[in-house]
């Protein structure tokens, strides 16, 4: 156990102090009628502008608007999104968003308040960053941790990226809304806490391999690794029946979501709670992965994608004494040939160009990748001692996710299984984020461990 792991688990209340942006959550039955005192409080609100989709209103968004309207709080405008097709986290809604608000008689007075699920949260977060205001949350699932987060994830100019913007000044989750989810959001939102575990292995590599100079690789920060890490399998094991509705459960989900949020928010970035099963699901998304014709919700797709990192992580530490050794025979591709690696990979792809910037600022030179090479091999037994004391064991995680409904094989998200695999390159590929993915390819061992991983009897079936 690392020194980090020793602290007290944190809890919700103290992970609210540490997150420098949220004020309040409330989390309790009949919280809605304290929305005009939240408003009150934190804003100085002239009105509000209402954001849902056409299911998230009817769960949520007209019992809101009714309280508000009660407590003589004016509505300047309301824009809902249409339940069908299913809405996406793309930039264009953002401009709905924000130029729906700029024509209002008095823009600066208006608190957007999101009443949805994640991606409603992710586009009014962006939306009031970019007007230089606060928003108010109202989750209708325990879907995503994205509620309490730093940054939105958005697609934009074709290329999933997490732009930066603030969480909101305070949220509103009722109980009795979260339980009455669809199964699959919760499902979803499992999902996405359960990459926690791989996110968390990830920070180990990079932390290791932070003191060399390595783009992309951050060092553990003490305090913001026990917010989310000690305490995460005991809220998997209490969340476990969230996608068939348990109430208890559904509410152990939504805070550990929450907690995971707020590490986000402390940390700035998402590092402490996301790795390579997240590249995973941003090509993916950037893909526009459906099934039959239904868009593939996030926590899903990070769920075949935390699949696939578990796998790649214990393929690279299968060897007690030694990491893998390249083929014989590897040279390491220069910057012109991994340029161009790269662009093929992403040819015809809006975010192309971004993505040849991001490898080009990413990509070491041979004697950079050699010291990381040396570095790992000297220090291996200590690294891999580390990352598997975290690592949830591959099948050990297939049962919990399967316990809580989540899907375990990449044809249940419209993937075969040797596209899932092929995706672990163009995923190595997108991120300065240092993971198992990168430190793989640095070390000239990637395509041997995605052979392993298409020949085995047992991963991703």
């Amino acid at each position: 156990m690392d020194n980090y792991d020793k602290a007290s688990i944190p809890s919700l209340a103290d992970c609210l102090k540490a997150a420098d942006e949220t004020r309040e959550l409330l989390i309790h039955r009949g919280c809605y009628t304290e929305i005009p005192a939240l408003l009150e409080r934190f804003y100085q609100a002239g009105g509000v502008y209402l954001v849902s989709d056409e299911h998230t209103r009817e769960a949520a968004g007209r019992r809101v608007r009714e309280i508000l309207e009660e407590a003589g709080i004016p509505i300047a405008g309301e824009l809902c999104f249409p339940a069908s097709p299913r809405l996406h986290a793309d930039y264009s809604h953002i401009a709905a968003i924000t130029g729906g608000i700029s024509v209002l008689p008095n823009p600066g007075g208006v608190v957007p308040v999101a009443i949805g699920a994640g991606t409603v949260n992710d586009l009014v977060k962006r939306a009031a960053s970019e007007l230089k205001r606060s928003y108010l949350c109202v989750p209708t699932a325990s879907s995503v941790d994205g509620y309490t987060a730093y940054g939105a994830a958005v697609l934009y100019e074709g290329y999933k990226q997490t732009m930066s913007c603030p969480a909101p000044l305070a949220l509103a989750a009722e109980p009795e809304v979260l339980a009455k989810a669809p199964s699959y959001l919760s499902s979803s939102g499992f999902g996405d806490l359960a990459s926690k575990i791989i996110a968390g292995c990830e920070w180990i590599i990079s932390d290791a391999v932070e003191p060399l100079g390595v783009p992309g690789a951050d060092r553990i920060d003490g305090a913001i690794w026990n917010m989310t890490q000690p305490g995460l399998m005991g809220y998997l094991e209490r969340s476990i029946d969230a996608a068939r509705g348990d109430a208890g459960a559904v509410i152990a989900l939504f805070e550990a979501l929450a907690i995971t949020g707020f590490s986000m928010q402390a940390f700035k970035g998402s590092r402490p709670v996301s790795g390579s099963e997240h590249l995973f699901s941003h090509v993916w998304e950037m893909d526009d992965l459906s099934l039959d014709g239904v868009p593939v919700t996030h926590g899903h797709k990070v769920t075949i994608g935390t699949l696939a990192a578990t796998a790649c992580c214990e393929l690279f530490f299968a060897d007690p004494a030694a990491p893998p050794s390249p083929p014989a025979g590897y040279v390491r591709p220069g910057l012109s040939q991994r340029t161009n690696s790269v662009s093929s990979a992403f040819k015809g792809s809006r975010c192309h160009d971004l993505v040849v910037q991001t490898a080009r600022e990413k990509y070491m030179d041979s004697r950079t990748a050699a010291r990381i090479g040396e570095a790992v091999r000297d220090n291996y037994r200590e690294l891999r001692d580390r990352v598997l004391a975290r690592l949830l064991p591959y099948e050990k995680l297939k049962e919990i996710l399967a316990q809580a409904l989540c899907p375990l094989k990449p044809e249940t998200i419209g993937l075969s299984r040797s596209e899932a695999i092929a995706t672990a390159r163009r995923a190595q590929m997108m991120r300065n984020k240092y993971g198992i993915l990168d430190l793989a390819w640095d070390l000239g061992v990637l395509e041997p461990i995605l052979s392993r991983l298409e020949d085995s009897e047992t991963y991703l079936r």
